[in-house]
């Protein structure tokens, strides 16, 4: 065999053609529940222990995303504070043309916007839509948790798959992409 750039038909490409997209699947799945749980938690902080009032002025940078959202409120001891959500939703822009602006009237940031801040540290702002919706949504930990347990079980398959063909060429399992023993000559070989 030239190696497994060489040949198309080297063994093993079956399992490895169904492991690789469901590693893929289980990294993908992992990465969304790390965030999901993260975004979850912070909310549930933000909610718990922070402090809910109405935004002074909101400014929102559309472009293809909507880029940042930027609050402007008076805290509870009456600092003036300007920042932006920690987090917010990126993909809809719901209509709004490019550029800094104030959100539409019937947008997810418009006015009135109420906001949760962080009591020991103001700059930390989501807004309570955002945040109530986060720490309620339950499909996308479900997801997450289907896409990771569901990929490694097809990678764990296929790594079964491709050590039990390896046993049966002849090789150890860490070589399931060599074709194995070439018949009586490397018997031969090996016994001098």
């Amino acid at each position: 065999m030239r190696g497994m750039a060489g040949d198309v038909n080297w063994p093993g490409r079956g399992p490895t053609w169904l492991g690789v997209p469901a590693l893929v699947v289980a990294v993908a799945g992992g990465l969304m529940l790390g965030e999901v749980t993260h975004r979850q938690e912070f909310s549930r902080e933000l909610l718990t222990t922070g402090v809910e009032i109405v935004a002074g002025s909101v400014q929102v940078d559309v472009g293809r995303l909507l880029g940042s959202v930027s609050v402007g409120f008076r805290t509870a001891d009456g600092r003036e504070v300007r920042t932006e959500l920690a987090d917010h939703e990126y993909n809809d822009t719901e209509g709004m043309p490019d550029g800094v602006q104030t959100p539409a009237a019937g947008t997810r940031y418009a006015m009135p916007l109420k906001i949760v801040y962080r009591r020991s540290d103001p700059s930390v702002v989501l807004a309570s839509v955002d945040a109530r919706q986060w720490v309620d949504d339950r499909k996308t930990p479900r997801l997450g948790v289907g896409m990771l347990a569901g990929g490694l079980a097809v990678v764990l398959t296929a790594l079964v798959m491709l050590s039990r063909d390896a046993r049966k060429r002849g090789v150890a399992w860490w070589q399931w992409y060599t074709e194995g023993s070439r018949g009586p000559d490397t018997h031969k070989r090996s016994e001098k």
